[in-house]
């Protein structure tokens, strides 16, 4: 079972903010709350350092009851995309269509770029993988790709399997995209408060599975973003695990675990390389169910 650090009222007012929208998909950027010392959030005009954000996109999920959440993804190779599984399912639904926007590195406004179809969900790791259905013009209709289509996916596809271990990068700080004003990125930086582990029954030990932020961390687009350190190193993806209701960063080893099993379930069908799983760092001793699951 999953620690449950903060009380039922604290996550139900977070989860409040967190609501599905039933309405335009109207993207709007909330003041954010200051704290004094370590925790207070640094914002950088620059995107010059923080390429990664090219890579990354606000996606809109529309279900058939006519609601629809909002969040981010993070483009990876072979058009597929990581989100968390918050933005996949509601009410029993998957989503009948989702909608990508990303700000290219030569204009501001982010601009739709295409279509994505639900290609695997573990909520019981809080994640899931969609992949590019569809290419789409600025405002949102299928085209043929174009030019501008590869430039992004060859140039800013994040890879997410680096070594080096989630605890070691994140001691200089988090960063993660914001949206600004006039529907632009920018970039904030905050610090883990604390690991969080679960007693895992199997190994009869604490396992950690990911980092607590400060709640001046969570915005109203905040599940399925992803977090960095200064060098631009991929730290993890931020969601709630089945079973918590303490949304935290999933740390970058429980995201790759979750990608290899896909793969070795044959879902992505060999478009993550072999060599790229078996030399990754995650830790396989309490796999989970993979729902290989297709909006319709």
């Amino acid at each position: 079972m999953y620690k449950r650090i903060f009380s039922f009222l604290a996550c139900f007012v977070f989860l409040a903010n967190a609501f599905v929208f039933a309405s335009e998909d109207v993207l709007e950027d909330e003041e954010s709350t200051n704290l004094e010392g370590r925790f207070q959030k640094t914002q950088f005009d620059s995107l010059d350092s923080f390429k990664w954000v090219y890579g990354t996109a606000v996606i809109t999920a529309y279900f058939k009851d006519g609601s629809f959440k909002q969040g981010f993804a993070l483009l990876l190779q072979n058009g597929l995309y990581l989100t968390s599984s918050q933005l996949t399912y509601h009410l029993g639904l998957y989503p009948q269509k989702i909608v990508a926007k990303m700000q290219d590195d030569s204009a501001d406004p982010l601009i739709c770029v295409a279509e994505l179809q639900l290609k695997a969900m573990d909520s019981n790791k809080g994640l899931s993988l969609l992949k590019t259905s569809a290419f789409t013009d600025d405002y949102c209709n299928v085209r043929t790709e174009s030019y501008y289509h590869k430039r992004i996916y060859d140039k800013y596809a994040q890879k997410i399997f680096s070594k080096k271990p989630t605890k070691d990068l994140i001691q200089n700080g988090l960063y993660f995209p914001v949206i600004k004003e006039a529907d632009t990125f920018g970039v904030q930086r905050t610090y883990p408060i604390r690991e969080e582990t679960y007693y895992n029954e199997k190994l009869e030990k604490e396992v950690s599975y990911g980092y607590s932020l400060p709640f001046n961390s969570y915005e109203k687009f905040t599940f399925g973003k992803p977090y960095f350190d200064k060098n631009g190193d991929f730290l993890g993806i931020f969601s709630i695990i089945e079973d918590s209701y303490l949304p935290v960063l999933i740390k970058k080893e429980i995201v790759q675990q979750f990608i290899c099993e896909t793969e070795e379930k044959k879902i992505l069908k060999g478009e993550i390389s072999d060599s790229v799983c078996k030399n990754a760092t995650y830790n396989s001793s309490s796999p989970t169910k993979i729902a290989n699951n297709i909006q319709k």
